[in-house]
């Protein structure tokens, strides 16, 4: 656990504005509590970066959409974006796909019923984001697999629990930040270096592959087409 004021000072020594021992004025606190929260709502739109995802459920009563958010339909966090869905319908839960604006704009009538919802396309407005379902279906449960903004310090004194790494991105990152503020500090190629390489490596950490879904001629479950081993050896 930390706290933004140790964020903070420890940015600031990093840059050579503070010296061991010393603490921060309440303005460059302020200043640099801005400049952290800034940083951390910026690096959250980054889903690698966001660090976890919620299971956010929404039973279905045949609406064409629904607004989750602090004021939403559904009460919790705005996410930045919806990464996974399923329905569920009596224990058994049927996939639901994920799509773009696109996608959604091509179906040419919104407002049909069917047994289950099989997409979902989130559009990210403020305070609430709006879930479009498609088709409608009532009496079951749609569960969405949200991304959700990392954690602000609502004041410097705030605890904030972390993962580990992310102190060393966060500080680094501050640093890097905060240097163009103080011109007579100086900002070390090797700060700069931990910047970029501890967010590459929590991005690396966090960052989810889909599998890979293949068509049956290449994994071989149609009898017709040959086996995945034929497939690859151009059989």
């Amino acid at each position: 656990m930390t706290t933004a004021l140790v964020l903070i000072s420890d940015a600031l020594k990093e840059i050579g504005v503070l010296a061991e021992g010393d603490t921060p004025s309440a303005a460059m606190v302020d200043d640099a509590l801005r400049a952290l929260n800034r940083l951390m709502a910026l690096i959250s739109n980054d889903q690698s970066f966001a660090y976890y995802q919620n299971m956010v459920s929404r039973p279905l009563t045949g609406e064409t959409s629904f607004t989750i958010g602090p004021t939403g339909d559904v009460v919790t966090d705005r996410p930045i974006s919806i990464e996974t869905a399923f329905v569920d319908r009596n224990g058994i839960s049927y996939p639901v796909r994920v799509i773009d604006n696109v996608l959604w704009d091509g179906i040419i009538y919104k407002g049909i019923a069917g047994a289950n919802t099989a997409y979902v396309y989130y559009e990210a407005t403020m305070p609430n984001g709006i879930v479009h379902v498609w088709p409608l279906a009532t009496g079951c449960t749609l569960n969405l697999r949200v991304v959700n903004v990392v954690a602000s310090f609502a004041t410097s004194a705030t605890v904030l629990s972390l993962p580990p790494g992310y102190e060393e991105c966060l500080t680094s990152n501050l640093a890097v930040r905060l240097a163009p503020q103080y011109p007579a500090g100086i900002l070390s190629p090797v700060t700069v270096q931990y910047a970029k390489s501890s967010l590459k490596q929590l991005q690396r950490k966090n960052n989810v592959i889909p599998t890979m879904k293949l068509p049956s001629v290449v994994t071989g479950r149609n009898n017709n087409m040959g086996s995945l081993a034929n497939f690859l050896g151009g059989i």
